[in-house]
């Protein structure tokens, strides 16, 4: 027996209908014990694989961030005197994996705040 039902947990139901009114045999029964558990499994494994499927997603994404953090150290150790790339590489993986229409970054200089980069999603 599975656990679920070790466990007396609803998880669904099983319906067997007949017009005429006659009991149903042990057999009939146990066929309809069979389906049960074998929908219990079939459930649990469905429970199991989204699980899985939002651990991966969640995998996934510090996978990326870890790559655009990557991308943007390369673009800095190459431009030590010009800043440009890296808020350019800043604002593309802003909008990668934020899944953002655009993005934007603004520098104050000392008296203003001045736009240096915008960027948007592509199509």
């Amino acid at each position: 027996m599975h656990a679920a039902a070790e466990r007396r947990e609803a998880i669904g139901v099983i319906v067997a209908v007949r017009y005429e009114v006659r009991p149903f045999t042990d057999r009939h029964i146990r066929l309809l014990e069979t389906f049960a558990d074998q929908a219990v499994i079939a459930i649990e494994n469905f429970r199991l694989f989204k699980e899985l499927e939002a651990r991966n997603g969640e995998l996934r994404v510090a996978l990326e961030q870890q790559t655009a953090t990557s991308e943007l150290l390369k673009v800095i150790g190459r431009s030590t005197f010009d800043l440009q790339p890296v808020f350019e590489t800043l604002a593309e993986n802003a909008v990668r994996l934020c899944e953002a229409e655009r993005a934007a970054i603004w520098r104050f200089d000392g008296q203003v705040l001045r736009v240096v980069v915008t960027t948007t999603s592509s199509p």
